[in-house]
């Protein structure tokens, strides 16, 4: 579908307590403003449950903090012809059952990612194959030259193909398919990330412990996080300021000089990787889940040029925003 698109570029803020945060501190408490949405990590394709499972599972790539392109299970890489990528595998790396990673599992994650339920189908079929060259070096084929496969990589994180053909999940599973035989991946994890899952209530409570038999070096003191959504904002401050958490994500605008004035809370804002736009449908003979039948009002460039008018950009920001964006006329605009 063709966008035209009126966008803001937003700033987010997350808020930190320090009243428990002490340096010798080893549990750390969050919340969001809602649940991971499965433990599948090819169930779906949505940012935070991606972001939330990237604590448990990894991928060929990943990215640093300053989003830099990084080797994680893959230690370095390089191009045979526009179409073919070669991955030397990291040696020595566990799951969190104890089994050993290898090509097989990048492979089997391959096909997994592109079964009926997967929501990382359109990254999977990026590769046409892979080829084992031995049990540490994979060749990836693409169909086409896709220069961007390094980093599309960090987000298909790869699965341990004995446990989830032991549990019957070797294709994907929506987070609908909880609860059903195939589903065992929705609700249980096997990861080589840096923490593990050891208790998962949906929408109530996550709670993931250190690895300790991770490859790499631990990057924090923490040993213990416990996840809590907390859907409704003024709940989620209100946690914030009494110490029953640690960090809140996000934090409501009107919040933020009252949380960064606070005892022991510091307010971290900055501009988001992220466009909020309004998206017309000009493709459509008709437009779907409209009262206007027959027809798509938004084929007319003169309906799109009134909307366009009828927005006031300036005005969200300064009275809804409260400052925090700023009006963008493309999907990516130079804060990003």
């Amino acid at each position: 579908m063709k966008i035209r698109s009126l966008a803001l570029l937003g700033a987010a803020a997350i808020a930190i307590s320090a009243m428990t945060a002490q340096v010798q501190a080893k549990t750390f408490r969050y919340a969001f403003q809602a649940d991971a949405q499965s433990l599948d990590p090819h169930g779906l394709n949505e940012t935070f449950t991606l972001g939330f499972l990237g604590n448990v599972y990894e991928g060929l790539t990943g990215y640093d903090a300053q989003m830099n392109l990084i080797p994680l299970l893959a230690t370095k890489w390089e191009t045979v012809s526009p179409t073919v990528w070669r991955f030397h595998l990291r040696k020595g790396v566990k799951f969190h059952d104890g089994g050993t990673f290898d090509a097989d599992d990048v492979i089997f994650t391959w096909k997994r990612a592109t079964s009926t339920e997967s929501g990382q189908k359109a990254r999977a079929s990026l590769i046409s194959n892979i080829r084992k060259i031995d049990d540490y070096t994979v060749e990836i084929e693409t169909a086409g030259p896709v220069p961007t496969l390094a980093r599309e990589l960090a987000w298909l994180y790869i699965m341990d193909k004995q446990w989830s053909e032991k549990h019957n999940a070797t294709e994907a599973a929506k987070p609908a398919s909880a609860g059903r035989e195939n589903a065992w991946a929705t609700t249980h994890e096997n990861g080589t990330g840096p923490f593990r899952v050891v208790e998962r209530q949906p929408d109530v409570k996550t709670v993931m412990e250190r690895f300790e038999g991770y490859w790499g070096k631990p990057k924090t003191n923490v040993t213990k996080v416990v996840f809590t959504p907390i859907s409704q904002a003024a709940t989620r401050v209100a946690a914030l300021l009494s110490g029953q958490i640690d960090l809140a994500y996000p934090v409501p605008v009107q919040d933020w000089n009252r949380l960064d004035a606070a005892p022991g809370v510091k307010a971290l804002t900055g501009p988001e990787a992220r466009t909020i736009f309004l998206g017309m449908d000009q493709w459509r003979d008709e437009l779907t889940n409209s009262s206007v039948k027959g027809k798509n009002p938004f084929k007319d460039i003169r309906v799109r040029k009134a909307f366009a008018h009828a927005i006031d950009l300036n005005a969200i920001k300064r009275a809804i925003m409260r400052g925090a964006s700023w009006p963008s006329g493309l999907m990516w605009a130079p804060q990003v």
